[in-house]
């Protein structure tokens, strides 16, 4: 049992020797590894085993493996001797900057642990560049400046400035005589005069350290005394020379001056330029210099710097001085524009003059003011002034016939030469197919077609399109006159915004006159109106709605207006559009329903965006009492209809059999049968008595008889199918003015027999009356003519084109050998013919057709009279 327990009671021992003794199995092992460690590249590394060392029993065989973090790799293992197991291996390249690497022994299937190493990695410190080094004669130190090549330093770093001694020309270093090191985080550090070799060639070079490598910058190699920079030197005086205005002379004091010889440099500027003029490499033993060239009556400003020769360093610049040069009177004209507008009244020209500045090279100092005086080619100074001003515009009343206009700059010294101005009628021949496009948001590409005749310029002027051409003194115009006459474009870029709108326009100038305006109207940007036009209601109806709006402000338009878009929304949420051309401004819209609650909104669009307007609500107006009886009435005629045709279909179908042909015929002649009834029911068929029977018969003696010649001097003879004769009672007598018989007898119809020959007789008859399917056309001969002022018996003639049949009292056809005088309850003797006579004459003389007439039965009536 003993014998059991020993080996256990031994692994034991070496597991708490293992872990108690200090460094435990590290004792027996070893792992060295290259050093430094450069990111991005591979390391080597070594790991050494001593059998006899270690605590633990190893067998006589054992594998060293390796462990980069959580991977095993194997090394190359081999036998240095001496009872040791080495390995070897090669990792990376490594892109971590920490990393573990273990060296295990594989026993039994289990791996041990042997050795740790932790490997970092990282990068050598940056390369310092741009070294340069500068001696101060003030101090004698010598300062120097260089670039670290990023924003800081890995930590750790470590940076010194060093000088070295060195053959002259800088070929080899000799001993390190100064060695400077600089603050933290600092690119610069002195060097004290103690520490420098002057007159002699040295070596400066910054070095910096860490652990992972030293870096050194390019070395110079210098004499300390050429590394000189000298304090800037002071621009002493600046004063014209009397007999050149445009030349001056400018004197200096240097530092250092009387030990070393010098050149300076000398710039100048005017107040308002950014741009220096150089002097370069002045040397002068009696440190002043003259210079022309300078324009009269501007200020200028003056600097100065020198160098050590025949090396150093340039100065920095010295203060600045200025100095104003000598005025005289502007030597220059002037750009000039105009406007001309007659007063109401008629008596004077009200005239806006513009122009543009002087040119800078002439107006010989400041401009103090501009003067307009009436022109004439003589005397101009001593012409009474139009206006005096500091402004680039002025405003003035000229008398009609005033044409010229002279235009002077001065300043302290005197008047510029006068410009004239023509004030010429705007009438020549205008450019054509002006464009403008915009170039940026700032500026517009103008370009035009030039006109068939000579031009000397052009004149471009543009606005924004809301502003006022004729407002006195209006800042919004600009212009621009264009030199030359060849020229079909020009960039214009003086006030422009985006957003906004631009009338543009261009004049010919030709020589004594000026050409028509061309005007077109852009934008450099557009976007989406600033606001929609609001509304305002007009004529609202039942069924329509009037809308009108005031267009957009240009100003805040922000583009062409392309269309407006009008939305509404009824009570079921529904909603409907019209889309309306930019150029109306009133809408209608139809299709609405009577007492509805609509919403109405309008939106503005441009070729950038739309904006949507207010809501307006709006209420169409309910139906009155003659709207609802008329929709009544519509709707019950309507059911009438739908009934009628509805019974007759059902009539139709139990008359007919049960087959869809006869169903087909059925409803078709129903629907046949009830427009037949309506047609009669509203319109009904007048009967035409020209196609009656009774208008196609006659009286056979009529057809046997023969009519006479007529004479040469009487009328053809006519023949008529039927004459109706009536005697009229004296009470009913037409001449005496009572007309209410008459006119009953008129409205109740004819009441004479049908026949062709009829009389009625003063006894009644039996009531007796006939319907006729076809219409009849009858007359009634009324005797006695309306000339005919005695009182007795007349005769009335009347025609009826009614379709009714005759209700009077109907007397059966006579006879053809019948006479009708003979055959009433009356008689008449020998029918009263002589008594008639009278009548007979009106009559015929009325109706001329009666004419030739012959009746059977009288001799007298077969020479009727003819008229």
């Amino acid at each position: 049992m003993a014998a059991t327990w020993k080996p256990a009671r031994q692994q034991l021992l070496f597991f708490v020797l293992f872990f108690l003794l200090p460094g435990g199995v590290f004792l027996c092992s070893e792992i060295t590894v290259d050093s430094p460690v450069i990111l991005g590249t591979t390391v080597t590394a070594s790991c050494t085993i001593w059998r006899h060392r270690c605590p633990v029993r190893l067998d006589s065989d054992f594998q060293i493996l390796w462990k980069l973090d959580e991977e095993f790799l194997e090394g190359v293992q081999y036998k240095p001797g001496r009872g040791a197991e080495s390995s070897n291996i090669t990792i990376g390249p490594l892109n971590r900057t920490l990393t573990n690497l273990g060296c295990y022994v594989q026993r039994n299937k289990t791996f041990q642990m042997m050795n740790l190493a932790q490997i970092r990695a990282g990068n050598p410190p940056p390369q310092p560049r741009n070294l340069s080094c500068v001696m101060n004669l003030t101090t004698s130190d010598l300062t120097c400046h260089w670039d670290l090549g990023q924003d800081s330093l890995p930590s750790g770093s470590r940076i010194s400035l060093k000088g070295f001694r060195c053959w002259s020309d800088c070929s080899a270093r000799l001993a390190q005589i100064a060695v400077c090191h600089p603050p933290a985080a600092r690119n610069t550090c002195t060097i004290p005069r103690a520490h420098l070799l002057l007159y002699q060639n040295m070596i400066f070079q910054v070095v910096v350290e860490n652990d992972h490598g030293v870096t050194e910058s390019e070395p110079l190699c210098a004499d300390p005394m050429n590394l000189v920079k000298l304090d800037p030197p002071v621009i002493q005086t600046i004063h014209p020379i009397p007999e050149e205005t445009s030349c001056v002379t400018v004197e200096w004091a240097a530092v250092g001056g009387d030990l070393y010889k010098q050149a300076c440099d000398l710039r100048y500027r005017m107040e308002e330029d950014q741009e220096w003029v150089l002097l370069h490499n002045i040397t002068s033993l009696f440190e002043k210099t003259q210079q022309c060239g300078f324009r009269l009556g501007i200020r200028y400003l003056f600097q100065m710097r020198c160098q050590k020769l025949p090396l150093g360093y340039w100065s920095d610049w010295s203060p600045t001085k200025d100095f104003v040069t000598p005025e005289k009177a502007p030597s220059g004209e002037l750009d000039t524009w105009w406007k001309v507008k007659a007063k109401e009244d008629g008596n004077s020209l009200e005239v806006q003059l513009l122009w543009k500045p002087m040119n800078s090279n002439e107006t010989n100092g400041k401009i103090l003011g501009y003067q307009a005086t009436l022109g004439t080619s003589h005397h101009p100074r001593n012409l009474p002034v139009l206006c005096n001003t500091t402004e680039m515009h002025c405003n003035f009343s000229l008398a009609p016939g005033s044409r010229r206009i002279n235009l002077m700059a001065y300043n302290t010294q005197g008047l510029s030469p006068p410009t004239g101005v023509f004030l010429f009628e705007k009438e020549g021949q205008p450019v054509s197919k002006l464009q403008a496009h915009p170039q940026d948001k700032n500026s517009f590409q103008v370009s035009w077609n030039p006109p068939e005749l000579p031009t000397k310029g052009y004149i471009i002027e543009w606005r924004r399109s809301w502003s006022s051409l004729d407002q006195p003194g209006n800042d919004s115009i600009s212009w621009t006159k264009v030199p030359n006459g060849n020229i079909g474009q020009v960039l214009i870029q003086e006030n422009i915004e985006p957003y906004q709108r631009y009338n543009i326009s261009i004049y010919p100038l030709y020589w004594g006159s000026v050409g028509r305006a061309q005007y077109v109207e852009a934008y450099t940007l557009q976007k989406a109106p600033d606001e929609a036009p609001k509304f305002q209601t007009g004529n609202i109806s039942k069924l329509t709605a009037e809308l009108h709006w005031d267009p957009i402000p240009a100003a805040r338009q922000n583009g062409f207006i392309t269309n407006y878009t009008i939305f509404w929304t009824g009570p079921n949420a529904e909603m409907s559009r019209a889309v309306v051309n930019s150029s109306l401004n009133k809408f209608t819209i139809t299709g609405l329903r009577p007492s509805r609650l609509y919403r109405v909104h309008i939106m503005a669009s441009t070729v950038a965006g739309s904006t949507n307007g207010t809501t307006l609500t709006l209420y169409t107006k309910a139906l009155d009492d003659t709207d609802i009886l008329i929709v009544y009435t519509l709707v019950g005629l309507l059911l009438g209809m739908v009934i009628a045709l509805v019974i007759c279909f059902q009539k139709r179908k139990s008359a007919l059999p049960n087959k869809p042909s006869a169903r087909t015929t059925s409803l078709t002649s129903c629907l046949s049968h009830v427009t037949h009834r309506m047609k009669t029911q509203f319109w009904p068929s007048v009967p035409d008595p020209a196609n009656s029977s009774l208008g196609k018969w006659a009286p056979a003696i009529l057809q046997e008889e023969v009519p006479q010649a007529p004479k040469a001097c009487e009328l053809s003879p006519t023949i008529l199918s039927a004459i109706l004769v009536i005697e009229a009672d004296e009470k009913k007598c037409l001449a005496c003015g009572k007309s209410e018989p008459t006119a009953k007898a008129l409205e109740d119809g004819p009441t004479a027999s049908l026949l062709p020959y009829a009389h009625k007789a003063s006894s009644p008859r039996p009531a007796s009356y006939m319907n006729s399917p076809e219409p009849i056309q009858y007359a009634t001969v009324v005797g006695d003519s309306y000339r005919s002022q005695e009182e007795g018996s007349f005769s009335l003639y009347m025609r009826s084109n009614s379709s009714q049949p005759l209700l009077s009292d109907l007397v059966p056809s006579p006879k053809p050998y019948e006479n009708l005088c003979f055959h009433g309850d009356q008689g008449y003797g020998k029918c009263g013919f002589q008594e008639d006579a009278n009548f007979l004459d009106g009559v015929l003389f009325d109706f001329p057709m009666l004419q030739g007439l012959k009746v059977c039965g009288d001799e007298d009536l077969t020479h009727l009279r003819k008229v």
